[in-house]
């Protein structure tokens, strides 16, 4: 129509001067501070409404936020009172509309108590709400539209006027509840489908619901799927958009094998992959070839991120990868650490590539076992890449998660090999990477991984360059807590005297420090029931069957105490793991300490490196000192910090050995018995004295906590 652009216009004026009239007669009623003598005779019929109103409105007014406030008081009670006195008085109202004004200020007095009650709102927001009511009250009794009205609302009034039910017969009802859905999805991007989720049969005719669908399919494009799979309104209105990546996520969904093509939807969507490729290798028996290809889109989508583009679904096809990296790989070949032929324990790993080995390293970090890379994964990737540099490694996957590599190189002290691997420029510019934008990460892991590394290298050039790349960002806290953490490795001190106070703190802990309240110290040990764990239980009650010691046996733990009485040792007997009989034995153990009100300082794990998450859950906040004697326990110093904040870890970087374990036992109770604080430099030294041949080179893996970089950049930026 082509008057229609006119019509509408003076439409919008005639609204403009309504809602001007309205708030120049509020503002007029405002000045006022009678409220009587005007209201007119209220039909009997009608009455209780409003002693409905005056019921609510007093409820309202004796809320704690407002009963005190005068002012809000008067203003909410004038209006109230305006808006009764304009229903009763407009001529134009039939009863039936009357009594639906009426009930609506009831409910609108409700709402706003309710919100005040839950905290959902302010009393500035309540004033508003009564004007804003007000507002779309008269201009809906004159036919005209709302929505400008909840437009110009924040969303919590906008939500209250609308959830009276007094509007939903207006012209502008579905804009205005539109426009509702519109602001608060804007507000919550993150919540985008759990809202429109919550609108039910209403979405179908949203008119912003296709365009924020299609916002959240590349967002969070699993979300989406989810949503699309189910039986409900918003999942037909998924499935109803005419949008390409809506649509490749409306047919996934409703596939019965939809899961393993979700992964690859970016390539999908852009054509870069045929659904007819990934068909074939679904199936169970191509499971690894099924692997390669999600390795194969990964280096490839590295490559396009790198050129600028965006990536939908990237996290699914990560997720996927990684949970194929341990159910096809890490859990095989830690399952066969007690196995001797290397040949049979990574058989799986035999026909993989460079990069399929470098996305098992990184992805399967947290859970290789030390012999899993350091005799597996590692030297397996050397000999692939057939004599070239590393640093081509580094190329093929286009740097993917280099700084976790390099990170798990150092936790396993092979990055001194991976780096000579390469030319020295490379390994050059490869560390200076590594340290760079540690302060716009989202955690301080890659700085806690550097860090690490730092004190890994022997190379001392190559310490110089990395501090060198590290005090060029001394704008940072972060950086200039690296850079005082990194001189003191070099210079074995410090002249920062809050690190200085850190490490000093790290070298010791004082006797008093570690006693609970029965005034000795309490050691509790975790031992696992397999046959290392059997073995090395027996060794430990050996160990202490010696004057000077009592040993006690319970039905599921024992205690060893000092004849003085200065130190007591708990442990749990290590009972049949296949009927996890081993960890009943250590709840029962648990629950005595508890009882007897005994709280341990000092916690041990004597097991494998797969029982030490269960040990770790295990640690009570008030541990001062934790030894883990597994392998590769190094990579859990930020799992044990999240438990108990204030404890000193010893761990090792690679192989965990149970003599090594006794020996540091038995010198911690030696300097406890004699009333000694432990002395970490010393012990260090004595134990270097007392171990020979092998078990003397593991050690040097062994981290005392005056030398661990990593816990105390934790324990820095955890009190901060």
């Amino acid at each position: 129509m082509k008057n229609e652009g006119t019509i509408y216009k003076a439409t919008c004026i005639q609204i403009g001067f309504w809602l001007m009239a309205i708030l120049y007669s509020m503002n007029l009623a405002a000045q006022s501070t009678e409220l009587g003598l005007t209201m007119p005779p209220i039909p009997t019929i009608r009455q209780l409404s409003h002693d409905y109103i005056q019921n609510s409105e007093q409820s309202l007014i004796r809320n704690p936020s407002i009963v005190k406030d005068t002012s809000t008081i008067q203003s909410i009670r004038l209006q109230i009172f305006e808006n009764r006195k304009w229903i009763e008085t407009n001529t134009a109202l039939s009863d039936n509309e009357k009594f639906k004004w009426l009930r609506g200020i009831n409910n609108l007095l409700f709402e706003l108590h309710a919100g005040l009650k839950t905290n959902k709102i302010n009393t500035a927001e309540v004033v508003n709400a009564f004007r804003a009511y007000t507002g779309a009250m008269q201009l809906s009794a004159r036919g005209l539209t709302i929505s400008e009205v909840i437009k110009n609302e924040n969303n919590t009034v906008a939500n209250i006027l609308l959830s009276t039910g007094s509007f939903t017969d207006n012209i502008g009802y579905a804009a205005a509840r539109d426009q509702l859905i519109l602001n608060k999805c804007q507000n919550f991007p993150d919540q985008i489908l759990q809202i429109l989720d919550k609108q039910g049969a209403e979405i179908s005719s949203n008119r912003y619901a296709d365009s924020l669908l299609i916002a959240a399919a590349f967002n969070n494009a699993e979300m989406v799927y989810n949503y699309a799979a189910a039986p409900s309104a918003l999942g037909k209105k998924i499935q109803s958009i005419n949008h390409p990546l809506v649509r490749w996520i409306g047919r996934l969904a409703y596939m019965k094998t939809g899961r393993y093509y979700f992964p690859f939807l970016d390539e999908l969507y852009t054509s870069t992959l045929s659904i007819d490729t990934i068909t074939p290798l679904i199936p169970e028996d191509q499971t690894q070839n099924y692997f390669k290809l999600l390795v194969d889109t990964r280096i490839m989508q590295v490559q396009r991120k790198k050129e600028g583009k965006f990536l939908v679904a990237e996290t699914a096809l990560l997720t996927k990868l990684k949970s194929l990296v341990m159910e096809l790989y890490v859990n095989d070949i830690n399952g066969l650490h007690q196995t001797q032929s290397t040949t049979i324990r990574f058989k799986k790993l035999a026909n993989l590539t460079p990069q399929e080995l470098y996305y098992i390293t990184v992805l399967g970090a947290n859970e290789l076992y030390t012999s899993s890379f350091v005799s597996g994964v590692y030297p397996l990737i050397i000999k692939k890449m057939a004599g070239k540099n590393t640093s081509d490694l580094l190329a093929l996957v286009h740097q993917d998660f280099f700084k976790k590599f390099i990170a798990v190189t150092a936790n396993y002290n092979v990055l001194q090999h991976f780096l000579s691997q390469m030319p020295g420029e490379a390994s050059s510019d490869l560390m200076r990477n590594f340290v760079r934008d540690l302060d716009i990460a989202p955690t301080i892991e890659d700085a806690v991984d550097v860090a690490d590394a730092f004190s890994s290298i022997s190379d001392t050039s190559l310490q110089h360059l990395l501090l060198s790349e590290i005090r060029k960002y001394n704008e940072s806290k972060l950086y200039q807590t690296l850079d005082a953490l990194c001189t003191a490795v070099i210079q074995d001190k410090n002249t920062n005297p809050a690190i200085e106070a850190l490490q000093h703190s790290f070298r010791q802990l004082d006797f008093n420090t570690l006693r609970d309240n029965e005034k000795n110290v309490v050691i509790k040990q975790y031992f696992y029931g397999d046959t290392d764990g059997i073995q090395i239980f027996n060794a430990f009650i050996n160990r202490f069957n010696k004057p000077g010691w009592k040993i006690t046996q319970k039905k599921y733990w024992i205690s060893v105490t000092s004849a003085n009485g200065r130190v007591s040792i708990y442990a749990n007997k290590p009972l049949d793991e296949k009927n996890e009989l081993d960890l009943k034995a250590q709840d029962s153990l648990t629950a005595h300490l508890r009882a007897e009100y005994i709280t341990p300082s000092i916690i041990i794990h004597r097991g494998h490196s797969y029982y030490a998450n269960h040990t770790i859950a295990n640690i009570d906040s008030s541990a001062k000192l934790v030894l883990l004697g597994s392998c590769g326990g190094y990579q859990k110093l930020s799992a044990v910090l999240s438990r108990a904040p204030n404890a000193q870890i010893i761990a090792s970087k690679q192989i965990g050995k149970g003599v090594i374990n006794a020996a540091l036992l038995s010198k911690i109770a030696e300097e406890l018995e004699s009333g000694q604080g432990l002395h970490w430099q010393d012990i260090w030294k004595q134990m270097n004295d007392l171990l020979k041949g092998e078990a003397k080179i593991s050690f040097q893996d062994y981290i005392p906590p005056y030398k661990n970089m990593g816990l105390m950049l934790l324990k820095t930026y955890s009190v901060r």
